[in-house]
């Protein structure tokens, strides 16, 4: 609420409520809506780069986020920033990177603001990758999500998350599918909607991330508009929409799910994974939060135990896909 809300004569406001925002809009990223105020166009450009185009399609009462721009004494751009600090306890969540570069979120109450400097600002692939996305999903994973460390792409319609650590090649894998006729829905970040009778995966196909040696593998990415994320790993990102031909879908059902074991040499080739396995390994990844979301995440995960799930061990990205394709 700004100051001229109050009756009488304006109040105090050491810290900043009564903040002018005068710029207000709806997005729907995942399909749920997420209201932006702000008194910078710059955050609504960042916000509309990574989120236009996505429609509603759950009708959840609105995450708010409101993001202040305020002039700051030191330079801080986003080079200068360093490492940021990440602190959460109950329904609370912290990103900071410096003082005049912070969010803080109400989980419960799907509440976020931050606060940002000009230079940050200005800088939209910053912006959106660090706050706007960080604060809307985790909001979502709150209440509606659960998040799984995977890629996915469908077959015949069909849902097959690539799952694995760090240089287990899921974005590279997902891409290559999609490169080869599969649709694409996320290369490596999904989400399964919690508290629904059939498992439903939710996929952000808008962007695809990549590390810089992918152009070595798809020399295609050299030639289309990339984004640099400026994160530790100084990766980039493309909008898929620059990709002549590329399928891409956002929700689908789970068919299979596939842990990716790459390796240096050897002939592509699946080995089966129980139910109990493939529980542990899906939960691994997720960031602890209170006891009662923890419980809804490991109830979901638990409703793809009826679907298949393999390791595909690997090499080469070829045989990779093939293997892939003699699934159907």
């Amino acid at each position: 609420m700004n100051s001229e809300g109050y009756e009488g004569a304006a109040p105090l406001d050491p810290l900043g409520y009564g903040e002018p925002l005068p710029l207000e809009v709806l997005f729907f990223p995942l399909g749920f809506p997420v209201v932006l105020r702000t008194n910078s166009p710059h955050v609504v450009e960042a916000a509309r780069e990574g989120w236009e185009g996505t429609q509603q399609e759950f009708e959840n009462p609105p995450v708010e986020l409101r993001v202040i721009v305020r002039p700051s004494s030191a330079e801080n751009s986003p080079d200068s920033l360093g490492d940021p600090v990440f602190r959460g306890q109950g329904n609370l969540l912290l990103f900071l990177w410096a003082k005049d570069n912070f969010a803080v979120c109400d989980l419960d109450r799907t509440f976020c603001f931050a606060c940002l400097s000009p230079a940050v600002a200005q800088n939209h692939e910053f912006t959106r990758y660090h706050f706007l996305d960080g604060m809307a999903y985790c909001c979502l994973d709150q209440h509606y999500l659960t998040p799984l460390h995977a890629s996915c792409v469908t077959l015949d319609g069909k849902g097959i998350l690539l799952v694995g650590g760090p240089g287990a090649g899921k974005s590279s894998l997902a891409w290559a599918c999609a490169r080869a006729g599969l649709t694409f829905l996320a290369d490596d970040g999904m989400h399964l909607l919690r508290n629904c009778q059939e498992p439903m995966l939710i996929g952000k196909p808008e962007r695809a991330r990549f590390r810089p040696e992918a152009i070595q593998l798809f020399p295609e990415l050299a030639g289309l508009p990339r984004f640099e994320t400026l994160d530790s790993e100084r990766a980039f990102e493309i909008r898929t929409s620059d990709v002549p031909g590329l399928a891409c879908a956002t929700r689908c059902q789970p068919w299979k799910i596939i842990f990716l074991d790459r390796r240096k040499s050897g002939p592509a080739a699946f080995s089966r994974v129980e139910g109990a396995e493939m529980r542990r390994r899906l939960s691994q990844n997720l960031a602890m939060r209170e006891r009662w979301v923890w419980e809804e995440w490991e109830a979901s995960i638990h409703q793809l135990a009826s679907f298949e799930a393999l390791e595909l061990r690997y090499s080469s990205l070829a045989d990779a896909v093939a293997q892939i394709f003699k699934l159907a």
